[in-house]
């Protein structure tokens, strides 16, 4: 009997695409390490360079019945989002962890506020399970205006946003 013997394939393993999204298995996303989020997280392009001579705006978010105060000014952004101490400790302006923002599905980098106009806007900024507003579904990268009592959903987690 004569067995036909092949040699050894030889496989060469690639390496990763340094710009590719990496699933994580809690059903979230890690960003790609490049200039994307840094542009995600910068200020609004278009806005006046005066907007830092306006007085703050005091913003109420309540999460799960707690309220959270943060004073934004024109052009300034505040990120929303969890702490991910894993990832080089990173750290949003909003820090949403203490609310179980985790098993709600909640993005380390889920959404930005900011104002224009002295209008506040959120932005989806491509978040695994999305963000909400009256319960339509965002498109990421648009900003939507919010109205006093407004109530919009990252995730699962609901927040609601009034005006001081």
């Amino acid at each position: 009997m004569i067995v036909d013997q092949k040699p050894p394939a030889k496989t060469q393993l690639l390496p990763p695409i340094p710009n590719e999204v990496v699933e994580h298995p809690y059903r979230t996303h890690i960003m790609p390490r490049n200039q994307t989020l840094r542009r995600l997280l910068t200020g609004i392009p278009g806005l006046s360079k005066d907007a830092d001579r306006l007085a703050p705006t005091k913003i109420s978010l309540t999460v799960r019945g707690i309220s959270e105060s943060i004073s934004l000014i024109e052009g300034q952004v505040a990120l929303l989002g969890r702490a991910d101490f894993r990832a080089g400790g990173f750290q949003p302006d909003v820090d949403l962890t203490a609310y179980g923002a985790q098993e709600r599905g909640v993005s380390r980098a889920h959404a930005r506020l900011h104002l224009e106009n002295g209008q506040l806007y959120v932005t989806d900024l491509y978040s695994a399970n999305g963000t909400r507003i009256r319960g339509e579904r965002v498109e990421p990268e648009q900003p939507y205006l919010l109205k006093h009592g407004d109530e919009f959903m990252l995730g699962a987690l609901p927040i609601r946003v009034t005006f001081e």
